[in-house]
């Protein structure tokens, strides 16, 4: 049986993945020569921690081993190396240890960190800070190696087709199963198709998507050039636990206010360790389009001014800086947006700041779907 993948970003590539190892015919088309949104631009991070309680864990809980299991057959970077948030304040640090005791607080591998054992395990932090909140399941994959590391994998299945340069401008189904077509009038078709648009919500699947409880968001991020020091876990500051929802329900109103240009851009530091030594970090938050194209430098200061404080020397000069977009599923129960276009033919998206984190299992449940 033949499945049709839309889109190369890291959720179709996964629907790809899995669906051959599942024994599909998989023929998987990309509108570029190689994937150029936002499966390039993020940080790479399988962020288990800041997932909210309950379906929304348990999706991300089941991505992470399947991360792993991916990583031990394809050579994508994949590294169990954790996380810590880092305290720099008391009461920041007390909100830490709320989270620590959560009733899934195991589940999420989080335990609390003074600063002497924080030292123990990051020696190159020597700056202003009190302790961490660790969770040992975050885990992180490099971006640039992540699509074509997974589709050398594919490329080892006699199964699988990759089809890049096919700009898909239309979907129909018919008895003889689902296609769509490029400008050209050349035809794909499968009995099966899983369409992964990313963030374009428009074009041929604006019928589909009109009303769809979705948004775009777009974000800044950067990196720096190599770093002599070592680190081996990402770091986030407490302005993070801000924005993700497993802290919603935490003393977040004891927490000093933002710095203004934190606020204004709705910033947290992510900062994730590269093979190369050098860092990814960010990120601002945009969510009424339309979206600026600056790169803006402000919040590149606030970022490394965190950094430095954190280090307790300099921060690495940012060497690149990117912005992209995401889709987000807002408003609605769910993780992410799913809709049957027709019988075999489904549009997943809308996995927002977390679809690269929980991407194997949202294909899973989609393969799980098929008929076998």
């Amino acid at each position: 049986m033949r499945a049709v993948i839309v889109g190369g970003g890291i959720i179709g590539t996964m629907h790809a993945v899995l669906a051959v190892e599942a024994g599909y015919e998989v023929v998987h088309i990309e509108r570029d020569a190689r994937p150029l949104s936002a499966s390039i631009r993020n940080f790479g991070l399988v962020w288990v921690s800041g997932r909210a309680a309950g379906p929304e864990l348990e999706i991300a809980l089941r991505a992470r081993q399947l991360w792993e299991e991916i990583g031990s057959r394809a050579e994508i970077g994949f590294r169990p190396q954790g996380s810590l948030t880092i305290a720099q304040t008391e009461a920041e640090f007390e909100v830490m240890r709320a989270a620590a005791v959560m009733p899934d607080a195991h589940d999420r591998g989080f335990r609390i960190l003074d600063r002497a054992q924080v030292q123990a395990h990051e020696p190159v932090l020597q700056g202003k800070f009190v302790g961490a909140l660790e969770c040992t399941k975050d885990a992180a994959v490099e971006p640039s190696l992540l699509l074509g590391g997974l589709r050398n994998y594919l490329a080892s299945h006699e199964k699988y087709t990759w089809m890049p340069n096919f700009e898909v401008v239309d979907f129909y189904h018919d008895e003889t199963g689902n296609h769509v077509t490029d400008i050209n009038g050349h035809k794909v078709s499968g009995e099966l198709m899983a369409i992964c648009p990313g963030s374009a919500h428009q074009g041929f699947l604006s019928e589909f998507l009109d009303g769809a409880p979705l948004r775009r968001v777009h974000l800044q991020m950067g990196a720096t050039v190599p770093f002599g020091a070592t680190l081996g876990h990402s770091i986030a500051d407490a302005d993070s636990m801000r924005y993700y929802p497993a802290f919603k329900d935490l003393a977040l109103d004891t927490l000093a206010p933002q710095e203004p240009i934190a606020a204004q851009y709705k910033m947290q530091l992510l900062l994730v360790p590269r093979l190369d030594h050098t860092f990814t970090i960010g990120d601002t938050h945009e969510y009424e389009e339309p979206f600026s194209h600056e790169i803006l430098e402000a919040p590149y200061d606030h970022l490394r001014n965190v950094i430095s404080a954190i280090f307790g020397a300099p921060a690495p000069t940012i060497a690149r800086r990117w912005s992209g977009n995401y889709s987000q599923l807002i408003g609605a129960d769910g993780v992410y947006y799913r809709r049957e276009l027709a019988p075999g033919a489904v549009v997943v998206t809308g996995g927002g700041g977390r679809g690269n984190t929980i991407s194997p299992a949202i294909a899973e449940e989609t393969i799980n779907s098929w008929p076998k």
